[in-house]
């Protein structure tokens, strides 16, 4: 449809370049470790951990429902802007004491970890202010300066964080050089917003904000979930190892991970809008571009598992060529790659959840995985170490999609066939391991690389994982994207 208001090719796009820009903070966290050793990276990471589930606080799903409400009703923006603005630095101060006072006591042993606790918890904070404010961006279909805004944030701390982690190689010099950067970012993209959105105005409806957070509470809790699920690992072997080693050779192979499962997003920020909005205006094709999303996530999950797993050696002996003590993190990683088969759908079955405001049901089952990984560390990591908290993610992540989706297709009865979705990008999948296992004793890593990326994409073509529907719609976009329509 020419008039179409979604021009989904463009939107990918542009998220596309947002997401990828976030390898420049990928670079700045893997030369942490390069120039501090398994140690200091382990400190960092411990503190970077805990800063980040605090930051959740600051925000308790108002975000993404600020995104799924501005999506249906522009005119709320203004309204929206002002009362965030004053909510949440409310929020950021509640926060900051709170962290206080249980760092204070689970880390008194460590001076060191207490400071970057304090400043990085800062940085946090300006992090989620300015993230709530960029769904403005997304709601109102301007991805480009959404995109902008972010380049400018990350190429700048590149280039900021990086030379003053080579001149002072210091991790305290560069946790305050990184929070400058962000505290300017975050002026910038305020000014932006006051331009380019609606004036900022500060407010406090308290009716308005009570109910807009007692509504998003269930969102909100479950990110906060999900920020546990992710750094517990990291947050458990600092204080279960008699050093921070444990902490950072996981870190070293979870950041690898990390980086690749930013791949959803790209996604995930085009389809909540757009799913929010098909919800309230035609419900058979929200059915049909979520059982669309879904397939997309196992298209896109399946290549990573299958080459992440074999490339893991050549990935950690990469990036952290010049400290050998990293080298053993290479089987974490492959777990962790096997974890994201589950992972990446899990992205698009919350995204379908929230646009049909059913935020309380990705709560529970976040609960569900965060309780199963921890108890599983309780066990695992005394006996196994960082390796076993990989596992102990793998099963967690498994848990979380299979309550997703039983809901979704046998209590609200929505025809997501995720069977039948996954089942041939899977096979196809099965074939590229097992190339990859009987080929590389014959034939280097690469060729055979190359060779199987070429078989995954014949996959799909002779499978037909993409019906003709799906191919002609594609190509109208990007034609759209070239030359677009008058």
């Amino acid at each position: 449809m020419a008039t179409q208001k979604y021009n989904m090719v463009k939107n990918v796009f542009f998220s596309t370049i947002t997401t990828f820009s976030s390898f420049f903070l990928f670079v700045l966290l893997i030369f942490v470790g390069r120039l501090t050793g398994v140690e200091q990276n382990g400190i960092f990471n411990a503190a970077l951990a805990v800063a980040t589930v605090f930051e959740m606080f600051t925000d308790l799903g108002l975000r993404d429902l600020t995104a799924r409400n501005v999506s249906r009703d522009r005119t709320l923006a203004s309204k929206y802007i002002g009362n965030l603005l004053t909510w949440k630095l409310m929020l950021c101060t509640l926060a900051y004491v709170a962290m206080l006072l249980v760092v204070a006591a689970a880390y008194d042993y460590s001076p060191e970890v207490r400071t970057a606790i304090y400043i990085l918890t800062i940085s946090a904070f300006l992090k989620s202010m300015k993230y709530t404010f960029r769904v403005f961006f997304q709601a109102y279909d301007l991805f480009a300066w959404d995109t902008g805004l972010v380049l400018f944030e990350r190429t700048t701390m590149l280039i900021v964080c990086l030379s003053v982690l080579f001149i002072f190689k210091s991790i305290l010099a560069f946790i305050i050089a990184f929070t400058a950067v962000r505290l300017i970012d975050f002026i910038v993209a305020m000014i932006v917003v006051h331009v380019k959105i609606a004036k900022i105005k500060p407010q406090f409806d308290w009716g308005f904000i009570r109910h807009l957070q007692k509504e998003a509470l269930p969102l909100g809790m479950f990110f906060i979930i999900l920020t546990l699920f992710s750094y517990i690992d990291i947050i458990m072997l600092s204080k279960m190892s008699a050093d921070f080693n444990a902490a950072g050779l996981y870190s070293a192979g979870f950041r690898i991970y990390e980086g690749v499962t930013i791949l959803p997003t790209i996604l995930y920020l085009v389809a909540l809008p757009r799913l929010s909005e098909l919800w309230v205006k035609d419900r058979t094709r929200h059915t049909q571009f979520a059982n669309r999303v879904v397939k997309y996530m196992f298209v896109m999950a399946v290549p990573v598992v299958v080459f992440g797993y074999f490339f893991s050696d050549f990935f950690i002996r990469l990036f952290y060529s010049s400290q050998p003590d990293f080298f053993p993190a290479t089987f974490t990683l492959q777990l962790l790659f096997l974890g994201i088969l589950f992972q990446y759908p899990n992205w698009m079955l919350d995204s379908i959840l929230i646009s049909i405001d059913k935020q309380k049901i990705i709560m529970l089952n976040g609960t569900g995985g965060l309780v199963l990984k921890i108890l599983l560390n309780l066990w695992i990591i005394p006996r196994y170490s960082y390796e076993g908290a990989a596992f102990a993610t793998i099963f967690g992540q498994f848990l979380i999609f299979s309550m997703s989706a039983f809901y979704l297709v046998v209590i609200h009865h929505l025809k997501l066939p995720i069977i039948r979705i996954a089942v041939k990008p899977v096979l196809i999948g099965g074939v590229l391991a097992a190339g990859f296992y009987f080929g590389l004793p014959y034939v280097p890593l690469w060729p055979l690389a190359i060779v199987l990326g070429g078989v995954y994409l014949a996959g799909l073509l002779v499978l037909n994982v993409f019906d003709k529907k799906e191919k002609d719609e594609f190509v109208k976009n990007l034609l759209s994207f070239v030359k677009p329509s008058a």
